[in-house]
């Protein structure tokens, strides 16, 4: 009797489990424009400048457009900063996508264990653990300098081969 309970709660829960899965769309998946109003959507911060030579081609003023218009709110960017408003803002990001690896499981695939037990520990210290797994599980790009640093450290340890990353994504540097 106990075991069709726990049977079809478990397939109650798997079925809910499918619905929400199917709701939420991978951001991985979505084009510009639903890209950048969730990003607005969540508070990223926008730029109302308009007077920033680099304007036209940053994010944080691009998304400006894409706030919900039923929010009162939204987070910005200071103008009072010194920097912003110029060339040298160190906020400014490029409305241009970057390919990343997504998923780095495969780069101790041929591997020695000699090589990929230590390159592996040195990962998780330098990353942390958590965004270790998100990048070794593909659950989060791996950015260009995260990537850069993967293939040195390899390196370094002895590996001379090329690194054979899981796949790869077109995303923004958010």
């Amino acid at each position: 009797m106990y075991y069709h309970i726990f049977a079809l709660s478990l397939h109650k829960n798997y079925e809910l489990s499918e619905v929400k899965m199917e709701k939420k769309k991978s951001i991985y998946t979505m084009t510009r424009e639903e890209k950048f109003a969730e990003k607005a959507d969540k508070g990223f911060g926008v730029c109302l400048t308009q007077t920033c030579p680099l304007r036209e081609e940053c994010l944080h003023w691009i998304l400006r457009t894409y706030v919900p218009e039923d929010r009162y709110y939204t987070n910005t960017v200071n103008l009072n900063h010194p920097l912003i408003q110029t060339n040298k803002c160190p906020l400014y990001m490029k409305d241009q996508t970057v390919r990343m690896p997504m998923g780095i499981s495969n780069i101790y695939y041929d591997m020695p264990e000699r090589i990929a037990k230590p390159l592996k520990q040195h990962l998780i210290h330098y990353f942390s653990r958590k965004r270790y797994y998100e990048y070794h599980n593909g659950t989060r790009p791996v950015p260009p300098e995260h990537e850069q640093h993967i293939l040195q450290a390899a390196k370094n340890y002895g590996w001379d081969k090329p690194i054979a990353f899981n796949r790869y994504i077109e995303d923004y540097l958010w």
